[in-house]
C-alpha cells in the first residue's frame, strides 16, 4: 500500500467516526462507501458499521446487504446477531427474530413473537380524522379502546409496544405470556409481562394482533392526573400507521405519514427510539430522542453530556417524568438550542443520574427531547419518508 493511499484510508476512517459521533449519519455512510473501496482490509467492520447506519435509517434492504457482507468475519458475535435480530423484527420477519433472539438468550421475548404466528402490528383501518385529547393533565390523555375495553392512554413516543397497567389488561381480557425487562431511557430497568392484544381501536382507526407490555402503571403516572392511567400508546404503534401529526395547541392528532418532504431526517436507534439531530451552545450536531412522555423539563441529559454542552449549573433539583416512574434530577441552563430552523437562546434542563441510553444503543446521544418543549409546537414524525418537521404552533 502507498504512503498516500494509507493516509487517505486512516483520513477517511478519522472522518467517518467523527461523522458518526456527530449525528451526522447519512454524511458518514457516504464516507464509509468511500473507505470500502480503499480498504480491502476491512470490508467487514466497515460493512457493520453501515449495517448500524441503516438500521437508523429504517432501510432494510441496506442493512441486509451489509450484514451478508460482514457475515463471515462477525456472523457469531453478539451484536451481529442483535442488529439480525432488529432487521426481522423491522421486516415483520418474527420466525426470524425470535430464532436470533434465542441466539441471545432471550427466551421470553423470542416465545412472545412466536406466539404471534407471524401475524402483527396489522393496520386494518387508518382514519385521517384528527384524535381529541384531555389537555388538562400533565401528558396527553387520550381515549383507547382495547379489545372492547375503554382507557385513558398517554401518548409516548418514548415507549416501544403499548405498555398496559395490570388492572386494565384483566379487564381488558388481555392474553399474557412470559416476564421479561428492559431498560428505561432514564437509567432504570423496568420488569413487565409480554401480552397479546386482539384489537385495538383509537379514533377512527383499528389495528390488530398487537404486542404489549403489561406492568403496574401506579408509581409512573401520580403526577398531574386525578384518576389513573390505563396505559400507553408507543411509537410501535406510530411506525406500524405510517407516522404521526401531533398539534399540542389544537389538542389532537392524526396517525398517519405526514407526506413530508425536504424536512429534517428522522432516525430510528435500537427497537424504537425516535431521534433527530440538534446543535447546543453552538457546537457539533448530536442525536437528541424524542421523548413525548417524559414530562417536568423540556430537555435532559447525561452529566457528560452536560459538560459538552457547557450547560450552566443552576441550584436547585427538579424532577423529570415518564413511563419509567420519577426521577430525581440537577436543573442546568442551556444557553442556545437549535434543531432545523428553530433557535432558542435560554432552556431548562435536567441533568439526569445513571442516563445511559447512549451506552445502550451504541450511539452517542445528546439529551432527551420532552415533552415541555414539544408541547409549544406542532410536531410531525413521518416513518415512510423518515422525516421529522418541528414547527412553531399555528
Amino acid at each position: 500500500m502507498s504512503p498516500s493511499r494509507s493516509l487517505d484510508i486512516d483520513h477517511l476512517r478519522r472522518l467517518a467516526t467523527r461523522l458518526f459521533t456527530d449525528g451526522q449519519y447519512r454524511d458518514a455512510d457516504l464516507v464509509l462507501a468511500e473507505l470500502a473501496e480503499l480498504d480491502e482490509d476491512d470490508q467487514a467492520q466497515i460493512a457493520l458499521r453501515r449495517a448500524q447506519i441503516g438500521m437508523l435509517g429504517d432501510r432494510m434492504e441496506d442493512v441486509e446487504r451489509q450484514l451478508e457482507i460482514a457475515r463471515g468475519k462477525y456472523g457469531a458475535h453478539v451484536y451481529f446477531v442483535g442488529l439480525e435480530a432488529d432487521m426481522a423484527l423491522r421486516n415483520g420477519d418474527l420466525p426470524s427474530a425470535a430464532e436470533s433472539l434465542r441466539l441471545l438468550s432471550r427466551h421470553a421475548r423470542a416465545h412472545h413473537l412466536e406466539s404471534f404466528d407471524g401475524d402483527w402490528y396489522r393496520v386494518e383501518e387508518l382514519s385521517s380524522k384528527p384524535v381529541t385529547w384531555d389537555d388538562s393533565h400533565a401528558l396527553p390523555l387520550l381515549e383507547v379502546t382495547i379489545n372492547g375495553r375503554t382507557g385513558r392512554f398517554v401518548l409516548d413516543t418514548g415507549t416501544g409496544d403499548c405498555l398496559l397497567d395490570t388492572r386494565f389488561a384483566r379487564r381488558a381480557e388481555v392474553e399474557l405470556g412470559h416476564f421479561d425487562q428492559a431498560g428505561f431511557a432514564g437509567g432504570r430497568v423496568g420488569r413487565w409481562q409480554l401480552g397479546r392484544i386482539e384489537s385495538l381501536s383509537i379514533g377512527g382507526s383499528r389495528f390488530a394482533q398487537l404486542p404489549a407490555m403489561v406492568a403496574s402503571l401506579d408509581d409512573a403516572f401520580h403526577h398531574g392526573y386525578d384518576r389513573s392511567v390505563d396505559g400507553i400508546v408507543g411509537a410501535g404503534l406510530l411506525r406500524a400507521s405510517g407516522g404521526i401529526d401531533i398539534e399540542y395547541q389544537r389538542a389532537c392528532f392524526r396517525l398517519g405519514s405526514p407526506g413530508l418532504r425536504d424536512s429534517a431526517e428522522l432516525w430510528i436507534a435500537g427497537p424504537h427510539y425516535p431521534l433527530t439531530s440538534c446543535r447546543v451552545n453552538g457546537g457539533p450536531a448530536s442525536s437528541w430522542f424524542i421523548d413525548s412522555g417524559m414530562s417536568g423539563m423540556d430537555l435532559a441529559c447525561s452529566e457528560s453530556a452536560a459538560r459538552r454542552h457547557g450547560a450552566q449549573l443552576l441550584h436547585g433539583d427538579l424532577e423529570a417524568h415518564g413511563g419509567g416512574g420519577t426521577l430525581g434530577a440537577r436543573a442546568v441552563r442551556i444557553r442556545r438550542f437549535r434543531h432545523a430552523d428553530l433557535e432558542y437562546d435560554t432552556l431548562s434542563a435536567a441533568v439526569i443520574p445513571g442516563f445511559n441510553l447512549g451506552r445502550e444503543l451504541g450511539i452517542r446521544i445528546g439529551g432527551i427531547i420532552g415533552h415541555e418543549w414539544l408541547a409549544r409546537h406542532r410536531v410531525q414524525l413521518d416513518y415512510r419518508a423518515m422525516q421529522i418537521q418541528i414547527g412553531t404552533a399555528e
